[in-house]
């Protein structure tokens, strides 16, 4: 193991928890549409239940073969839930733990747990970074969808 990097992220958000507890855990084969990587890469959900989901993640990448990672969730509906995200160079762990914070407001807590097995390996700034990128992209997306009275997306 090269290095261990540990990221928190709390983030407010408007909308309902159960709102947001949809939106995020309904895995669909499209979810790559959410990715900032060019190319994005191809989901495939495998199996999922009401407490737990499997599914691969394709992505391209410049060598002749895919980079391939397999997330296993499981799920606390609606306050929290685990990922573990298993590929070649970092497994991640995530734990996600949602408050209602009253009708129409939700606070995210976010823990992320990244163990490199490279020595090249991005500095906890940059994780930091990336996961807080994530969320920036994320969170209007589903305000808005809840502001226009659309499902939750994600």
């Amino acid at each position: 193991m090269s290095a261990t990097q540990r990221v928190h992220v709390v983030t407010p958000i408007e909308g309902p928890l159960r709102y947001f507890y949809d939106g995020r855990t309904d895995y669909r084969s499209d979810d790559g549409k959410l990715s900032s990587r060019r190319p994005r890469p191809r989901f495939r959900v495998v199996r999922r239940s009401p407490r737990r989901v499997r599914c691969i993640r394709l992505y391209r990448v410049s060598r002749p073969y895919p980079s391939v990672a397999a997330d296993h969730l499981r799920l606390e509906p609606p306050t929290a839930g685990h990922t573990d995200q298993i590929d070649e160079y970092d497994p991640e762990a995530v734990d996600f733990h949602r408050t209602d914070l009253g009708p129409t407001r939700t606070r995210v807590d976010l823990h992320v747990t990244e163990r490199w097995r490279v020595p090249e390996h991005p500095s906890r700034g940059e994780t930091e970074c990336r996961v807080n990128g994530a969320w920036v992209r994320y969170i209007p997306l589903i305000e808005s969808c809840y502001r226009s009275g659309r499902p939750a997306e994600g």
